[in-house]
């Protein structure tokens, strides 16, 4: 049986250990030969152990792994292992000292210092992610080999009269009983607006960095004090943050107030960033919850399936109402037991849970109205304050955001409801993979508004991030600009511009732009060789939902079995071929996110299925 995994990354490396404990177990195959194909190697594009070490991940490192433990609901075996925290402090120091890595030392002082709800450095990730690889190696058995060719996929091909595949690479064809891919993100071929302002860049000789992977940024050509333009807040206008200040020699230390100031080296750009909304997403809290410990769902419950299964859907802005309370909910809970102990609590949150109104009872009860949770305020907070874009003004937006954060996950009311969506992941994934959304409610509502809202609030970068912000923003290294960020070429200057639409008098201008973002997920747009041979041959299509009015709507992710991950063309689906992670994202939701311990993970889950059926086919 030879099977070949494309994609190094975490999800390449559990098919392969799922792969392997399942023959171990079963030794159903008189041979199993398993590939791993990766132009990067093991860890794949993201995860490499040679990048900028000041790039560091946005989730506490006690809570990734790539082992399965008691909480999985899997058909294969439980084969419990460490996660990155216990093997920073077990394991990595000899590890590390076996192995030649670029980074030896700063990984090695890491370590020292890393706490679990701390945040490890990508590098030390990829590190992780090589162990693991060395480690499934020694859960070989006789009947089984696994291999690495570090080349680019560039087609699959049925081989004619059969149900077997040739994979190529640049250098190699493999035999393929069944093809197991877990792509990332990949390029995407430029907009109209891209290509205008390539075309600008080249014109004039200036830069222009399109959407890519952050560690991949190149700022070779970006001076001290040269101004640098960048388009978005999110997590990657962090990473160029990082690796433009710290990255360059600059330090951060506490200043008397207790925040952060900076230090800097002379060497950093005059960085000047914006985006729709004017201020970065929300900062991930100081985490309080052991690995096992999640907020539970109060209005998606079991019941609330069951009658909306019996009923068929579930409005969009129905939908919208609960994901709201289920938030609220855990505010209140934290409000009450921090500021009103006067309230009977849990008679309070039972009405709550019960009404048919909820915010009524909050009107009613003896909350005082500045207390009770403004969705308005927080996800338009330029609208209740001052001028976003005068320093003093954004700093104390900031300060506030960290002191949030700083309370904690389990204490702080606004922080431990900021990670409700983040707990119940999983339970707002059934509401996608029942189809208890409309095609144009789907649209409309969860990949429009729940999306938009879940981006910025639960999957911010870590606290220190935004404190860091605060003190670069009062040293004047970084401008954020108003809401509404506009960009454009100025063919006089020959150089970029850009500007607030609220404050358009307000304009600067830069022979460097950076669109600080990773690629959108549109499979038909893809640049991957892989995928556009997929598309082309017809192993694969894009996931459409058909709305209301007749039209066709394309998600952006290509089409699979929300079961078994087999790809599917015109709902039938391929026994031997297999996509699962993000090239699959809105036909199913969040698949970006490394396994987590403890929860039932979803990355176990769905691995596991895609090794299931494979057994199961070839019995």
């Amino acid at each position: 049986m030879d099977i070949v995994l494309i994609g190094a990354g975490p999800r390449g490396l559990v098919a392969a250990e799922r792969l392997i404990e399942r023959q171990r177990k079963s030794n159903q195959f008189d041979q199993l030969n398993i590939v791993l194909t990766d132009p990067f190697g093991i860890g794949g594009r993201v995860w490499q152990t040679n990048q900028p070490h000041e790039l560091i991940m946005n989730t506490n490192p006690d809570q990734i792994t790539l082992f399965t433990d008691r909480t999985d609901q899997i058909n294969g075996p439980i084969i419990p292992g460490l996660n990155l925290f216990d093997w920073a402090q077990r394991d990595a120091a000899d590890y590390l000292k076996e192995h030649d890595f670029d980074q030896k030392d700063k990984f090695l002082a890491e370590i020292n210092e890393l706490k679990s709800n701390g945040y490890a450095s990508r590098s030390l990730f990829g590190v992780y992610l090589k162990w693991f690889f060395e480690y499934l190696q020694t859960r070989i058995t006789q009947k089984t080999s696994l291999s690495v060719i570090t080349e680019e996929v560039m087609a699959v091909k049925p081989i004619s009269q059969s149900n077997e595949y040739l994979v190529e690479t640049s250098n190699h064809e493999l035999h393929a009983d069944a093809v197991i891919m877990a792509l990332g993100h990949c390029e995407n071929k430029p907009t109209p607006e891209q290509v205008k302002l390539r075309d600008f860049a080249g014109k004039n000789k200036i830069n222009y960095i399109y959407p890519t992977q952050p560690q991949e940024y190149d700022f070779k050509n970006l001076t001290a004090g040269q101004t640098l333009i960048v388009r978005g807040l999110g997590l990657s206008f962090f990473d160029a943050v990082a690796m433009l200040t710290t990255g360059r020699g600059g330090q951060f230390e506490p200043g008397a107030d207790g925040y952060l100031i900076y230090r800097p080296s002379g060497k950093e750009p005059k960085i000047v960033a914006g985006s729709r909304l004017g201020v970065p997403l929300k900062a991930k809290g100081r985490n309080e919850k052991r690995n096992d410990e999640r907020a539970q769902a109060h209005f998606f419950t079991a019941k609330w399936f069951q009658e909306t299964q019996q009923k068929g859907s579930v409005a969009g802005d129905e939908f919208i109402s609960l994901a709201h309370h289920e938030v609220e909910y855990v505010y209140y809970e934290r409000l009450l037991q921090q500021k009103y102990p006067q309230i009977d609590r849990a008679r309070l949150l039972n009405k709550f849970v019960t009404a048919k109104d909820p915010d009524e009872v909050i009107k009613h009860s003896k909350i005082n109205a500045s207390d009770r949770f403004n969705w308005e305020r927080l996800m338009n907070p330029t609208k209740f304050i001052d001028d976003s874009a005068d320093p003093q003004v954004m700093a104390r937006y900031l300060q506030n955001d960290v002191d949030a954060a700083r309370e904690g996950t389990k204490t702080g009311p606004m922080t431990a409801a900021l990670e409700v969506f983040r707990d119940i992941r999983d339970v707002l994934r059934q509401v996608i993979n029942l189809q208890l959304l409309s095609p144009d409610d789907y649209r409309e509502n969860f990949l429009g508004q729940f999306s938009y809202e879940n981006s910025h609030l639960a999957v911010g970068p870590p606290e220190i991030r935004i404190e860091e912000l605060r003190a670069l923003v009062l040293a004047g290294v970084v401008t954020l600009l108003a809401p509404e960020m506009t960009v454009d070429t100025d063919d006089q200057t020959g150089q970029f511009v850009t500007w607030s639409k609220q404050q358009p008098q307000k304009r600067h201008e830069a022979d460097y732009l950076l669109e600080a973002r990773l690629p959108s997920i549109k499979v038909e747009q893809s640049q991957n060789p892989l995928m556009q041979n997929l598309l082309t041959t017809e192993l694969a299509q894009p996931h459409e939902l058909e709305l209301s009015d007749g039209t066709q709507f394309k998600t952006g992710g290509i089409d699979v079995d929300i079961k078994t991950e087999q790809l599917l063309v015109n709902s039938k689906p391929n026994k031997w071929l297999y996509v699962w992670g993000i090239p699959t994202e809105s036909k199913q939701w969040f698949t970006t996110a490394s396994p987590r311990p403890y929860i039932n993970d979803v990355t176990f889950r769905s691995g596991d299925a895609i090794v299931d059926q494979i057994f199961k086919l070839n019995t």
